[in-house]
């Protein structure tokens, strides 16, 4: 056997660490936009709701970190284009019954 020995007063530890991962939350994802309501008439409407909103936040610009200003532009804009545009819906899938299966093989 080869060890070499030592006079001191550290005891020996031995330990043994099971690790494990921790599960990834799932995030809450934002419905897509309806982005076709932009191509009518509700561009113009669109338009000047957000340039209201940034008026109102622009007055508040001297006072907020930039962080804060982020923040609050990405909330007007997701907000005006959720009551303005709406999202889109999703729609369920139809399963295929055997028969259309059997005349799309065919």
């Amino acid at each position: 056997m080869n060890c070499r020995t030592y006079d001191t007063d550290h005891q020996l530890l031995v330990v043994t660490l099971k690790v494990g991962l921790a599960k990834r939350q799932k995030q809450h994802s934002i419905p897509p936009l309806n982005l076709e309501e932009l191509k009518e008439e509700k561009t113009v409407q669109f338009a000047a709701e957000v340039t209201n909103r940034f008026t109102a936040l622009e007055a508040a610009h001297e006072y907020v970190t930039s962080e804060d200003l982020w923040k609050g532009t990405k909330t007007v804009l997701l907000e005006m284009a959720r009551e303005t545009i709406g999202s889109v819906k999703s729609q369920k899938k139809k399963e295929m019954d055997i028969d259309a299966m059997m005349t799309l093989t065919q």
